[in-house]
């Protein structure tokens, strides 16, 4: 799985970011990087990598939330925070590590309120 230092973007520029949008699917949470994009839907999780900064070519994987397994929020003392969900049958966590001041309890609330 794939190690993503992101940053916070607004839902509403997700269809920019993805022509992989279902018709009226709702983006509640969005991050991008310098090699991807994660966008929190009302249905699923998608992920959006390219394979070096200059590729033009990019590869999207979708899980419904039935796939996540756990995950696990870790806040570091200089402000970072790191989010890792298990998804599917990857032995490796989708890994979010977030710029300091980003705040990625929302997101924990969300998955949280999605598997409960």
């Amino acid at each position: 799985m794939r190690i993503l230092d992101v940053e916070p973007a607004a839902p509403s520029e997700a269809a920019g970011l993805t022509p992989h949008l279902a018709e009226g699917e709702r983006v509640d949470a969005a991050f991008v990087s310098a090699t991807g994009t994660v966008l929190f839907t009302a249905l699923r999780i998608l992920l959006v990598t390219r394979e070096h900064l200059l590729e033009a070519r990019t590869e999207t994987t979708s899980w419904p939330y039935r796939e996540v397994r756990h995950f696990a929020v870790q806040e570091i003392a200089d402000g970072r925070a790191s989010l890792r969900i298990w998804l599917g049958d990857e032995a490796q966590p989708l890994h979010l590590r977030a710029h300091p001041g980003v705040d990625l309890g929302p997101v924990q609330r969300m998955l949280a309120a999605r598997l409960g």
